[in-house]
């Protein structure tokens, strides 16, 4: 079960504890987050429907106490309807493009971008996609570095592939939709966010050309 998976049958029942839900949760902080968010949602959503006028303890104060209750609950109603428009908006809300996010995140690790003819580890770079349920072909590409990164809400492989003009970064990012191919050109880099069988990856290089790396990647990366 991936990210996405998860987040569509939590989405539609937070407490569920199907076996597949709670395995995948154990390995990812993120989506576990995302399932506490939902729950304490719901627990503020109880509480606000289960809210009561106190109990009446006089007779003669009947109507009062009536229209009292009528008070409480016409404004746990309304707390209802802030809670989940709140949610809605946190859902739907849309976050900092992709492209400005790998952009934000490769100035952040610049240490990266060195031309060098080292390259990780074979078992390194394996862990690192595995975790992602990838694998690059032995001796694709000159992998100099790889780590598994924050990005948008989840770990992704961060890699840089050297090539003759200079290091290049790749994010391979599987649980975000698929899109058509974007060009990039902001501060400074240059580079494209190209579809995969899952998700997208992000290429980027300092005027650096890419497109031998995008190939690369997309044929030697196994999904």
């Amino acid at each position: 079960m991936n990210c996405e998976e998860l987040r569509t049958i939590v989405g539609a029942e937070p407490n569920t504890t199907q076996p597949e839900v709670l395995e995948h949760m154990a390995g990812c902080a993120e989506c576990t987050r995302y399932r506490e968010e939902l729950q304490a949602m719901d627990r503020l959503i109880y509480r606000a429907l289960a809210v009561d006028a106190p109990a009446e303890k006089k007779a003669s104060y009947s109507n009062q106490k009536q229209s009292t209750t009528r008070v409480w609950r016409m404004a746990a109603s309304v707390l209802i309807t802030v809670l989940v428009g709140t949610m809605a908006l946190w859902l739907l809300t849309p976050r900092e493009s992709i492209a400005a996010e790998a952009i934000a995140h490769v100035q952040h690790e610049q240490f990266s971008l060195v031309r060098t003819s080292k390259t990780v580890d074979e078992q390194r770079l394996e862990k690192v996609l595995a975790a992602s349920r990838l694998r690059l072909k032995p001796g694709a590409a000159q992998v100099s570095y790889a780590e598994r990164c924050p990005f948008r809400g989840q770990s992704v492989p961060h890699l840089v592939v050297q090539t003759e003009q200079g290091p290049v970064t790749a994010l391979v990012v599987t649980h975000v939709p698929t899109q058509q191919r974007e060009h990039i050109d902001e501060d400074g880099f240059q580079g494209d966010i190209v579809p995969a069988p899952r998700g997208v990856i992000v290429v980027l290089g300092q005027n650096v050309p890419v497109d031998a790396v995008v190939k690369t990647l997309l044929s030697a990366l196994e999904y």
